[in-house]
């Protein structure tokens, strides 16, 4: 191949790799229904779906029958961390009468 020839090649195609991505990004706003929530949260399109958002606050967690102490709370004195053997999850709660660590 000659030198010229080639660089209209590679000039063809990255004039067909800037069209397609122009057609992609196009194509994604012209339905604002699909899109997920983080595009109305981050880049501020209007009239995407919107994720609820509720003020309140979570309850204590409370030691049941099955949940196993793991060793005492560093930033919290006579509090210790659970591990759920229901839920396989830690938590934090007052520790257990007579426990040492």
């Amino acid at each position: 191949m000659r030198p010229s020839s080639l660089a209209t090649r590679n000039r063809t195609l990255i004039r067909a790799a800037v069209i397609a991505g122009l057609g992609l990004c196009l194509s994604g706003c012209g339905s604002r229904e699909n899109l997920p929530p983080v595009f109305g949260a981050v880049f501020g399109v209007p009239g995407v779906q919107q994720a609820p958002y509720s003020v309140g606050k979570i309850g204590d967690p409370v030691v049941q029958p099955g949940d196993r102490v793991i060793g005492t709370a560093a930033n919290a004195p006579g509090q210790c961390i659970y591990f759920s053997g229901t839920s396989d999850r830690r938590f934090r709660a007052d520790c257990p009468e007579g426990y040492r660590p």
